[in-house]
């Protein structure tokens, strides 16, 4: 039902602040493709800062073999950037509306088999989940900030999450995406 955790390749990373650049910063270095989706053009001279501090750091701790840069593609519609992901990090504003809205939108445009994890600090997954159509596949995965550094990820379910998933979930993210 939910894609193999070893087969990502494609994320979509939601968010332009300093978590969600951290996070893309953190995808790019482990090798992945990463979409990012910024809400705005006007954002990009600043999330890109937070990506060329962060390469610093993660360079010197030491790049996967197919990190690069390059593998980084940056868009401003939400469709677009979603398409062709294996798994979605948000990392929007923390106002509940805003997340609910985005949810209600990704579970209508993503496949189901397709995780969404929230990089939410103070939110609850069953609030944010309310308004998408499938929330069995939505999930908090909060990184220790900043999320390039510190290998830690708090994964919390919401009560519409298929608990059966989660083994594969803190799979992706403890064991793949974290690994320095």
């Amino acid at each position: 039902m939910y894609s193999d955790p070893n087969s990502v390749k494609r994320i979509s990373s939601l968010g332009a602040g300093p978590i969600g650049g951290g996070w893309t910063a953190h995808f790019l270095a482990r090798g992945y493709d990463v979409t990012a989706y910024l809400h705005d053009k006007s954002e990009t001279s600043s999330f890109m800062s937070i990506l060329k501090t962060a390469w610093v750091s993660l360079a010197e701790l030491g790049l996967a073999p197919s990190a690069s840069m390059d593998r980084l593609r940056i868009v401003t519609d939400l469709e677009e950037a979603l398409d062709g992901a294996d798994f979605v990090q948000e990392s929007g504003p923390e106002r509940l509306e805003v997340k609910q809205k985005l949810y209600s939108e990704m579970g209508k445009i993503l496949p189901p088999s397709i995780i969404i994890g929230s990089s939410t600090s103070g939110l609850m997954m069953s609030d944010i989940q309310s308004d998408c159509s499938t929330p069995e596949r939505t999930v908090i995965g909060h990184p220790f900030n900043p999320p390039y550094l510190l290998p830690l990820v708090e994964i919390v379910g919401g009560k519409r999450l298929r608990r059966k998933r989660l083994p594969g979930l803190e799979n992706f993210i403890g064991l793949q995406a974290k690994l320095h």
